[in-house]
């Protein structure tokens, strides 16, 4: 009798845990195979429209400019602080100056225009998205296509050096501004998230005569990437990011766990331990560094009223999102060192383009899109066989080791590590990010 109420005390809760996860398991699986087909639905009910070409300086015009220069020397910052370098509020006054000054003072419209005028730009409607990207075909008209996709706050400005590299070796590139960035109108409906993002560019490469191309993708672009090879896994042939899809699942809390007490069973590298280790550094970096992930996941618009109409907010907000993660350890008081990596000239472009196109508001909105969109798909899907790479980069965003990269991505081909650069590496580790884009992309040929 006692063991009976013993195996039944055990039994009961044992059975009811298994139902439950079979439950929940199967609730997940449904879910997912219903999103994926609503989008792939969706793509399908989406009919074709002409390319055209595009010229993107016509709207950066000379009194665009001259405008934004008459704002920024009327500027009224606020300099009552003892210290115009203090870091614990956000951004130190010192920084907003120094990006205003050299905008108003130095910059050159010219260098802007001269290297947008490089490339070939076109526009083209997908769904409720007059969608902008850059198309410069390869010397070899068999060359390797690759999707180039960009993020949060960064436009296909990111590739101005990145581009010539790739086409220099021979490959062809499509480079589009995400919906609301850049070149790209803002979507005229709501719901255009990064799921239908990844429809709409994959749309984009079959509507250039790309049946089967790479993928390259850093920040949201990174993400965006990993959903097309989800849906699309047959017209992908390797998925190349800069950011790992990041989703604390049971590996990495073993790992943590672990690593606390042996970090050499479970880090391979001195990079991998030292982002992790001590926690309470990790828990800060994580915490500061996403405080604008809250902010336009709620409440966007509030905040994109004032950036969309103010120079100075534009430099404080989306000018500090560049440099803090170029930045060491993403910490304020290292913004000379982020500004000097990621290039004080690159900055005032990415403003300037959004000053010009007035449309930071909306390309904020994709953070509101996710989380109310896409955000339990994208924490449970998985690429079960298409190769994938990843580099890592120390001042990056998000890092996970190998190991916990297998919850997501099955087939990792790559995984590097460099010794400088960050969150837009394209920016200031030009030639590394390149390096691994090629050397992934020659691997997977000689695999094929």
């Amino acid at each position: 009798m006692e063991v009976n109420v013993l195996a039944l005390l055990v039994g009961i809760p044992l059975a009811a845990v298994v139902i439950i996860t079979f439950l929940k398991k199967r609730k997940v699986s449904l879910m997912m195979s219903k999103k994926k087909q609503y989008l792939m639905d969706l793509a399908d009910s989406w009919q074709d429209s002409a390319v055209v070409q595009f010229n993107p300086t016509t709207l950066i015009t000379e009194d665009v400019y001259q405008d934004l220069i008459d704002r920024l020397r009327k500027r009224v910052i606020n300099n009552n602080v003892k210290d115009p370098e203090q870091s614990q509020y956000g951004m130190p006054v010192n920084f907003v100056e120094t990006v205003s000054k050299h905008l108003a003072d130095f910059y050159e419209l010219d260098d802007l225009h001269s290297v947008l005028k490089q490339f070939r730009h076109f526009k083209t409607q997908i769904g409720d998205v007059n969608l902008h990207f850059i198309h410069m075909a390869g010397g070899d008209k068999n060359s390797t296509p690759i999707l180039l996709l960009h993020g949060w706050p960064s436009t296909i400005w990111e590739f101005n050096k990145s581009i010539p590299l790739l086409l220099k070796q021979g490959y062809t590139v499509v480079a589009p501004s995400l919906p609301g960035f850049g070149f790209t109108d803002p979507p005229i409906v709501s719901g255009v998230s990064p799921c239908v993002c990844a429809c709409i560019f994959h749309k984009l490469m079959l509507r250039l005569g790309y049946n089967k191309y790479v993928i390259h993708g850093g920040d949201w672009g990174a993400i965006i990437g990993a959903v097309i090879t989800h849906i699309y896994p047959e017209h992908v042939i390797g998925l190349h990011n800069t950011m790992n899809h990041i989703h604390m699942g049971w590996r990495q809390i073993l790992q943590l766990a672990v690593g606390m007490f042996a970090p050499k069973l479970v880090y391979t590298t001195p990079q991998e331990e030292a982002f992790f280790y001590p926690l309470s550094g990790m828990e800060e970096r994580m915490y500061k560094k996403f405080a604008f992930f809250h902010i336009q996941t709620v409440i966007p618009d509030t905040l994109g009223y004032g950036i969309v109409d103010s120079p100075v907010g534009l430099i404080s907000w989306i000018g500090s999102s560049l440099v803090l993660n170029s930045a060491p350890n993403n910490k304020a008081a290292e913004w000379r060192r982020g500004l000097l990596n990621i290039g004080i000239d690159n900055v005032c472009a990415t403003v300037l383009i959004y000053w010009a196109m007035r449309n930071s508001q909306a390309a904020m909105r994709l953070h509101h899109e996710f989380y109310w969109n896409d955000r339990e798909y994208l924490e449970n899907f998985t690429i079960p066989k298409v190769p994938v790479a990843i580099s890592n980069f120390p001042n990056g965003m998000i890092h996970l080791t190998k190991f916990t990269s297998w919850r997501t991505f099955n087939n990792i081909k790559q995984f590097t590590y460099h010794d400088h650069g960050g969150h837009f590496a394209h920016l200031d580790n030009t030639e590394g990010v390149v390096r691994d884009l090629v050397s992934f992309i020659e691997m997977l040929a000689m695999q094929s």
